[in-house]
C-alpha cells in the first residue's frame, strides 16, 4: 500500500470500498487534516472532530475526487471550510447563551419587583 498513489488508492478505496486503502489515505494526511484544523479552531477536541469530519467527507465524495491530482490540497481545504464552521457555530451559540443570561437576569428582576408589588 505504501508505493501506491493517493489517486491509487482513492480509486480502490471508491471503487472496492478498501479500508486498507482508505486507512492508509488517512495515514498520510492525518497531520496536515489537523493541524490545519487545530490552526483554526484552536481547541484540540474541536479539531480532531474536524479532522474526523474531513475524513468522512473524503469517504463520501471519493468517486468524484478519484481523477483529482492533488488530494492534499482538498482535504486541507475541506479541514479548513469545517473548522470555520465549527467556528462560526460555537460564536453564535456563546452569543445565545449571553443573550439568555441577560434575558434571565431581566425576567428575574422584573419578577422580583412584581412580587414586593402584590406584598
Amino acid at each position: 500500500m505504501n508505493q501506491l498513489t493517493d489517486q491509487q488508492l482513492l480509486r480502490e478505496y471508491a471503487e472496492q470500498r478498501s479500508e486498507a486503502a482508505f486507512a492508509e489515505l488517512v495515514r498520510r494526511h492525518v497531520d496536515l487534516v489537523y493541524s490545519a484544523a487545530v490552526r483554526t479552531v484552536g481547541n484540540v477536541h474541536q479539531a480532531e472532530d474536524v479532522t474526523q469530519s474531513a475524513f468522512i467527507a473524503l469517504a463520501k465524495e471519493s468517486p468524484r475526487l478519484v481523477d483529482r491530482p492533488v488530494l492534499s490540497g482538498w482535504l486541507y481545504s475541506t479541514a479548513q471550510h469545517l473548522a470555520a464552521k465549527v467556528v462560526r457555530s460555537e460564536v453564535r451559540r456563546r452569543a445565545r447563551e449571553q443573550e439568555a443570561s441577560v434575558m434571565n437576569k431581566l425576567l428575574s428582576a422584573e419578577s422580583e419587583g412584581l412580587w414586593e408589588n402584590i406584598a
